[in-house]
């Protein structure tokens, strides 16, 4: 009987250790799905924009691994990551620097982790406005090719917003060549934007820069513009027209903004009927009040003002808008008579004129921002080549 004792012990204990590691392992199951069915409700609570609820949950998941360990690392880490992300998206910055600033230093991550954990970090100083710091770490990143380009991209972005333009240029032409693009128009802007701080005593050339402008962006009027403008400082009139009237076919739109440079090559050149004829081919195929009026003037000054009337009227039948309606009324007023009929067309004339005033000459085609001034990069949607000139766009003040 003792001898049966003896060979039941190891089946006993076996059978302790079996029944033991079933009831354990019941156990890390049971946290383990509880807190994946709280993760699930987080990220519920998220898609469904309650926030606040989301990071309360989530800090709570946090608080119970620190303190039971209940769970793997790896989940660990992607759960510090998102919380310190809900946090920055709560404007709760100082919190999310912290936490990233804790995974970083945490010996226990990889290498990997803790890249993550610096592209996370560089966010939070981008949005408190850091950006020297935040620079730094994505130049760490740069030489590693799972974070090249999105690090590469957010240098673009500091460096816009700092007007670096010749870093802007240079991490914008190594991003090209991690993602090529046939139509690279921020590298075009950024050689746009170089080329205008250059000063007298740079020893590069602004040509040679807006002409690379032009390569990667072929349709960029902004090159073009700023092309035409130097070729005329240095008096290369052919040159300068042939630059400046290919925006015709860049974008119609801006045919406005480049007139009066054209304007001057063509009586540099003695050579006023080739613009006129630009005018009107510009008419044609894009109706444009600028184009009108600049029409009308040139008309005015070679045959008179019956003949520019004629003219404006033409063109208002076509294409109707305020601009040509004000410039046909003080046409109508230059021949009228004295007497109420003046009167009345010189009220008119300020009324359409007051209406002009208070209306904006350049729109956002993205986000409908309205200004003033031509701007290239849109102040409020920060979109490059969106903002245009109105007239250029609808004919409609």
């Amino acid at each position: 009987m003792l001898e049966l004792l003896f060979l039941l012990l190891p089946i006993a204990a076996a059978y302790g250790w079996y029944m033991g590691y079933r009831s354990a392992k019941k156990d890390q199951d049971d946290i383990s799905n509880k807190l994946s069915r709280d993760y699930v409700t987080g990220v519920n609570f998220l898609l469904s924009n309650q926030t606040e609820k989301a990071v309360d949950l989530f800090l709570d998941m946090l608080q119970k691994q620190e303190s039971e360990n209940e769970i793997e690392s790896r989940s660990q880490f992607e759960a510090e990551l998102t919380l310190g992300n809900l946090f920055r998206s709560r404007g709760e910055v100082d919190r999310a620097l912290r936490i990233h600033q804790a995974l970083d230093n945490n010996p226990n991550y990889s290498f990997e982790q803790k890249l993550l954990a610096k592209q996370q970090l560089a966010k939070d100083f981008m949005s408190v406005g850091f950006f020297d710091r935040a620079e730094n770490l994505y130049i760490m990143m740069v030489d590693e090719p799972d974070f090249a380009e999105g690090a590469l991209q957010q240098l673009a972005i500091i460096y816009q917003k700092t007007k670096e333009w010749k870093k802007a240029v240079n991490v914008a032409e190594k991003l090209a060549k991690i993602s090529p693009q046939q139509n690279n128009i921020a590298l075009a802007q950024y050689y746009c934007e170089y080329a205008a701080s250059l000063g007298a005593e740079s020893k590069e050339n602004p040509l040679e820069i807006l002409q690379r402008a032009l390569a990667v962006s072929p349709n960029c009027v902004r090159a073009s513009i700023m092309l035409g403008d130097l070729l005329l400082k240095q008096e290369d009139y052919p040159r300068a027209i042939g630059v400046l009237e290919n925006v015709l076919k860049q974008n119609p739109s801006y045919v406005g903004e480049i007139l009066p440079a054209l304007k001057a090559a063509y009586q540099k050149m003695a050579q006023n009927d080739n613009f006129e004829l630009f005018l009107i081919r510009a008419s044609r195929e894009n109706p444009n009040s600028s184009v009108d009026l600049a029409l009308a003037d040139l008309i005015a000054e070679k045959d008179g003002r019956s003949a520019a009337q004629t003219q404006v009227y033409h063109q208002l039948q076509l294409n109707p808008s305020l601009f040509l309606f004000h410039r046909f009324i003080q046409y109508q007023i230059e021949g009228a008579e004295e007497g109420r009929g003046k009167e009345s067309l010189i009220l008119l004339h300020k009324i359409v004129g007051e209406r002009i005033k208070q209306s904006f000459d350049y729109r956002c085609t993205n986000c409908g921002y309205q200004s003033h001034k031509l701007m290239w990069c849109c102040p409020s949607c920060r979109q490059w080549e969106t903002v245009k000139p109105i007239r250029g766009l609808d004919n409609q003040a």
